[in-house]
């Protein structure tokens, strides 16, 4: 398999063409969502005009099995400790879950992380339903010795201020926090830790 190459065409056929067994580690999957519209935008320069057709001949069915051929590709070709991140939202996320789930496994999936909208989308005209919020991106992996790497980010300079207001002789800053908390605690956690007893 050739690395640092854009293949173009249908993305079952360009896998199972060119992408052996078990060589990928992360897939995300970003197909149509089953909104049984039509797309348009202004693309580069404000000249060129592109749209797409998210509109199934046949319903739902059509697009569930449209979706099956290239989700057990994804599948075949994801590397034991690989991952997969399938991005759809309300049109067909659930179908599309209960596919993923025949495909991986009903315990393969990790999460289902929100991916919240910035603005919410009730459609043109008269509003009738609640607005969109969110989009779902469901995190698959092919078994469970899938390799997971933590992200962090930097707290803002604001919260640092507020939270972690102790600094020790060195300059770093910490914060001081009660290991108990309120109220008497029954079972493994009221028993008595150090000596001292569960209190109100």
């Amino acid at each position: 398999m050739e690395t640092e190459v854009i293949y173009c065409g249908d993305c079952s056929e360009v896998m199972g063409r060119y992408i052996p067994d078990s060589s990928i580690d992360l897939i995300y999957a970003d197909p149509p969502f089953f909104t049984e519209q039509s797309y348009e935008v202004i693309w580069g320069n404000g000249y060129e005009r592109r749209a797409f057709e998210d509109r199934w001949k046949g319903g739902l069915q059509n697009y569930i099995s449209w979706m099956d051929a290239k989700l057990k590709e994804c599948h075949r070709v994801l590397k034991n400790s690989g991952s997969m991140y399938l991005h759809c939202d309300w049109h067909a996320g659930h179908y599309l879950k209960r596919k993923m789930d025949e495909i991986f496994g009903e315990n393969r999936l990790v999460n289902d992380i929100i991916w919240k909208r910035t603005a919410a989308h009730s459609g043109e005209g008269v509003i009738r339903k609640y607005g969109t919020v969110h989009d779902n991106i469901l995190f698959y992996t092919k078994t469970d010795q899938y390799i997971f790497l933590p992200q962090y980010t930097e707290y803002s300079k604001e919260y640092v201020e507020k939270f972690y207001n102790h600094v020790d002789k060195d300059g770093r800053r910490w914060l001081s926090r009660d290991l108990t908390a309120a109220g008497i605690r029954h079972g493994d956690s009221g028993k008595p830790w150090r000596g001292r007893k569960s209190q109100e």
